[in-house]
């Protein structure tokens, strides 16, 4: 498992780009569709993104 690190902004639209060191580790695609999920308690929480094959 790769441990990657990269920051990112929040925009006026409230959108996050996902650097792309991080996409081409993750092998993200343009278009593809992803599961974001916010884990932990309150005082710990972390945001996962998890490559989706089809929508639900």
């Amino acid at each position: 498992m790769a441990l990657m690190r990269g920051f990112s902004r929040v925009d006026k639209d409230g959108k996050i780009a996902i650097p792309s060191n991080i996409r081409r580790e993750a092998k993200l695609k343009e278009g593809q569709l992803v599961e974001v999920k916010v884990q932990g308690s309150r005082l710990a929480q972390f945001i996962t993104i998890k490559p989706c094959q089809a929508a639900r």
